[in-house]
């Protein structure tokens, strides 16, 4: 099967999860550890207690790529969900591949993941 292929199967799997699924289960973990580095749009919002209605799209897309990538993984450790948020926002908006940035415990493997994921 085509690697491209599998992208969109991943992909397609990983939307029907976040229909199924509460979002805002995620959100309080994901949306602490936003304020605490300053995200304006998140605080702006209303922070952990955000309506997801004044949250900026792009907030809003990030977030949900960050439980598309949780779930993609099966992140069960804060650490690894801690490093999958700061991956994710060093990919959309810094650039630049896994020797570029330092976590815990996040591998290589799965920065490369993340990147095909998102």
């Amino acid at each position: 099967m085509k690697k491209s292929r599998i992208r969109q199967i991943i992909k397609e799997e990983i939307s029907k999860a976040l229909k199924e699924d509460n979002l805002r289960d995620y959100w309080s973990e994901w949306a602490a550890g936003e304020v605490k580095v300053g995200n304006d749009d998140v605080i702006d919002a209303g922070g952990v207690d955000a309506d997801f209605e004044n949250v900026p799209n792009e907030t809003m897309n990030t977030f949900k790529d960050y439980v598309k990538v949780v779930k993609a993984l099966n992140a069960d450790s804060k650490e690894l969900r801690n490093d999958i948020a700061a991956a994710i926002s060093g990919i959309l908006y810094s650039g630049g591949e896994f020797g570029d940035y330092t976590f815990d415990v996040l591998t290589a493997d799965q920065f490369n993941q993340i990147k095909d994921i998102i």
